[in-house]
C-alpha cells in the first residue's frame, strides 16, 4: 500500500492493491478518481465540473460530499435553533476547502477531511483508506456542536458515466419515491400502487430502472429508494465488471439514483449541437434523509436523521470491484 502527494494539482492519492482513489481537498475533499478492478469508475471532470456555490451536485463529477444537505432553500421555521436558516444547492461542505491530514497507523495510510457548518452547528468527518485488498473504506462521523437536535441530511454523490451496458442491483421491493422527473410523463403512476423499486411506468410503458438506458431518451429523473436500517447494498454493473458498495455501523437508510439520460446536465457542444453531444449519466447518493431539501424531507416526505448533542452517529461505506 502506498499513498502520494503532489503541490500541482492539489491532490492526494491513496493506492492498494489494484486500487487507486485520488482526493482534491480544495474541492471540497471530493474523490475525484476511483480506479478499482482494472477500470475508472467515476466521471472525470473539468473546469466546468468543478463545485460552485449554487449548483447541484448533478452537475458536478466524482464523488462530492454533500452537507448538511445536497439540495437548497431554507430551514423550515419550526426547527429549534437553526429555523430559516438558508442553505446552498450542494450543500456547505461541498464548497470548502477540506480540513484535510494523512495519517498512517497499522491500518495503512489515510485522508481524513473534516467539514464544519456555516449556518448551523455540525462536524462532519470522513476517514477513507485503502486496504492492501484494493477495498476502499470510508469511514464517516457526524455530530452537532449546538445543543439541541440538528436534523442532518448528508448525502454523497457518486457520479458515473451511463450507457447501455451499465445495470443497477438495489433491493427488490423498496419503496420508491420520485422527486423530480422531466422528458417523460408518469401516467398511471408507479408500478404496484405505492412505488416499488425497480418498476415504473414512464410514457405508459413500464420500465425496469434495474437498466437505467430503458428510459425514454430525454428523460432526467431523481428518485429515492429506502433501504432499511442497519447494513445494506448497492451494486453497479458496466459490461461484465461490478462495484459493490456496502454500508455498515448506524446504518445508511435511504439511496438516491439520478438518471440523466438526456445528457442535459454535462453537455459538451454549444447552440443546436447542444442536446445530442451531452454525456448522459448516472448518481447514486446515499444519505441520510430524503428528499434533498430540508423542506420536503421535514415536511410530507417525513425521512430524516436528527443528530442529537453528544451523541456522535457513525457509520461506513465499503466499496470494492469485482467481475460477474
Amino acid at each position: 500500500m502506498s499513498a502520494a502527494s503532489r503541490a500541482e494539482p492539489g491532490f492526494i492519492a491513496l493506492e492498494g492493491g489494484d486500487s487507486r482513489i485520488e482526493v482534491v481537498p480544495s474541492q471540497g475533499g471530493r474523490v475525484r478518481a476511483m480506479h478499482l478492478f482494472g477500470r475508472e469508475w467515476l466521471l472525470p471532470g473539468g473546469e466546468a465540473e468543478q463545485p460552485r456555490p449554487g449548483r447541484a451536485p448533478i452537475t458536478g463529477a466524482g464523488w462530492d460530499e454533500c452537507a448538511p444537505c445536497a439540495g437548497g432553500g431554507p430551514m423550515p421555521s419550526w426547527v429549534k435553533g437553526v429555523g430559516g436558516s438558508p442553505l446552498p444547492a450542494g450543500g456547505e461542505a461541498r464548497g470548502q476547502h477540506a480540513d484535510t491530514s494523512l495519517v498512517t497507523d497499522a491500518e495503512g495510510h489515510k485522508v481524513v477531511c473534516v467539514w464544519r457548518g456555516e449556518r448551523m452547528p455540525w462536524v462532519l468527518t470522513r476517514t477513507l483508506l485503502v486496504r492492501p485488498d484494493g477495498a476502499i473504506e470510508a469511514r464517516y462521523e457526524a455530530l452537532t456542536t449546538g445543543k439541541d437536535r440538528l436534523p442532518f441530511l448528508w448525502s454523497a454523490w457518486l457520479v458515473f458515466p451511463l450507457d447501455a451496458g451499465t445495470k443497477l442491483r438495489l433491493p427488490d421491493g423498496g419503496r420508491l419515491r420520485i422527486a423530480s422527473l422531466s422528458g417523460a410523463e408518469q401516467r398511471g403512476g408507479v408500478m404496484e400502487g405505492d412505488g416499488k423499486w425497480p418498476r415504473l411506468v414512464l410514457d405508459n410503458k413500464s420500465r425496469d430502472l434495474s437498466s437505467p438506458w430503458t428510459v425514454p431518451k430525454a428523460t432526467q429523473l431523481a428518485a429515492w429508494l429506502d433501504l432499511g436500517a442497519g447494513r445494506s447494498m448497492i451494486q453497479l454493473w458496466q459490461a461484465d465488471a461490478r462495484l459493490t458498495l456496502s454500508c455498515d455501523g448506524a446504518g445508511v437508510p435511504y439511496c438516491g439514483v439520478f438518471i440523466d439520460r438526456s445528457g442535459m446536465q454535462h453537455p459538451r457542444g454549444r447552440g443546436l449541437m447542444l442536446r445530442r453531444r451531452g454525456t448522459p449519466v448516472l448518481a447514486l447518493a446515499p444519505s441520510l434523509g430524503a428528499p434533498d431539501t430540508y423542506t420536503e424531507a421535514l415536511g410530507d416526505w417525513q425521512s430524516m436523521t436528527w443528530l442529537v448533542p453528544g451523541e456522535p452517529r457513525r457509520w461506513t461505506m465499503t466499496i470494492r470491484g469485482g467481475t460477474g
